[in-house]
């Protein structure tokens, strides 16, 4: 992983570079400006991981390296940050979440703001203007992608790929927030359609297919690599719900215990469900969701999941790796690359 988290300063300064450029196109609306200014900050405060993996995997699939266009390729993996930017922006307003990526998210940057300015009502003013700055996100990515030397077909073929994950996204998005507002618990099918198309494509199926893609992969060879990035974002997420329940503070760099103060309905809450006894179920629901859940109490509900819920679900990621293993054995080329993902999803602590 250390491989493809290397380019982050490289695809970064890129996307600055290119938000830089662009903004000079609007400079004469009042708040553009300022507007730039904060999506540069916020681009570069996450991983880059989405461009940083096409960047790599681009490369690692490459069988004729000098076919490939150094900044062609940095222009798709500034489109993936700024697109993910955007949607991140937007998730933030659904959750009404105040911080990401260690700032004060977007929306609570204008709505912060607005309190020092004289204005007649400011309750939704944070969140009207991030709102509207989520959705440029997503057409300055597409004018990055119109600044490549792609051949038109295969840049056109990139831009459907964009549209209709982001789409999908959109559409896991909405079902997330179903699950979080239903009274009753969700269905296991809905919760994997919600990794799948929130975390599992987004993340590693889109990258690694648009890596194929300008390599003029087939199709079929690019269909197995959207599959191997279902099986390999499954597995990161399943193992993101691990460390949230499980974790050590200070080595997963998440509070301790958050799924369990927030009552994530998670693939381990409806392991556990079915399999709890009846007087430790009347503890789990005395507990489970408490944002002030005590140390003791936590430990007790880390102690059922142990017992009712770890064994079954990692089970089910080793299933998923031994899937992703088949996979990435039939690649012609960028075994390597995808063996230490699979590993890093799997090993990983934060």
């Amino acid at each position: 992983m250390q491989e493809i988290l290397a380019w982050k300063k490289t695809v970064d300064d890129f996307t600055v570079d290119f938000l830089n450029e662009i903004s000079q196109e609007f400079k004469e609306q009042e708040l553009s400006q300022e507007a730039f200014l904060k999506l540069k900050k916020f681009v570069v405060a996450g991983k880059t991981v989405r461009g940083s993996l096409f960047f790599s995997a681009a490369q690692a699939f490459a069988r004729d390296k000098t076919i490939l266009n150094t900044k062609d390729l940095l222009y798709v993996a500034a489109s993936l940050e700024i697109i993910h930017s955007g949607l991140l922006i937007h998730d933030d307003i659904i959750d009404r979440d105040t911080l990401r990526r260690g700032q004060a998210s977007i929306w609570q940057q204008y709505q912060i703001a607005s309190q020092k300015d004289d204005l007649k009502q400011t309750d939704n003013y944070g969140q009207s203007l991030a709102l509207c700055l989520g959705s440029i996100c997503l057409y300055l990515a597409q004018l990055a992608l119109d600044k490549t030397s792609l051949q038109v077909k295969t840049k056109e073929q990139i831009r459907q790929i964009l549209n209709q994950e982001i789409i999908r996204t959109y559409f896991a998005e909405m079902l997330d927030s179903k699950i979080t507002n239903l009274k009753k618990d969700p269905s296991m099918t809905e919760v994997l359609e919600m990794y799948r198309f929130k975390t599992a494509r987004y993340t590693f199926s889109l990258p690694l297919q648009l890596a194929g893609l300008v390599n003029n992969w087939s199709q079929t060879k690019i269909n197995s690599l959207l599959v191997l990035g279902e099986k390999l974002g499954l597995i990161f997420q399943i193992k993101d719900d691990e460390i949230s329940l499980f974790a050590d503070e200070e080595k997963s760099g998440k509070s301790f215990a958050s799924d369990l103060r927030e009552g994530k309905k998670t693939i381990f809450y409806l392991t556990l469900l079915p399999k709890l006894e009846s007087k430790e179920k009347d503890f789990f629901w005395q507990n489970f969701g408490q944002a002030k859940l005590e140390l003791a109490a936590s430990k007790k509900l880390q102690a059922l999941f142990t017992k009712h819920a770890l064994k079954e679900v990692r089970e089910l990621n080793e299933k998923l790796s031994l899937d992703a293993q088949k996979i990435i054995n039939q690649l012609d080329c960028g075994q390597d690359l995808m063996l230490e993902i699979l590993k890093f999803n799997l090993e990983r602590q934060s």
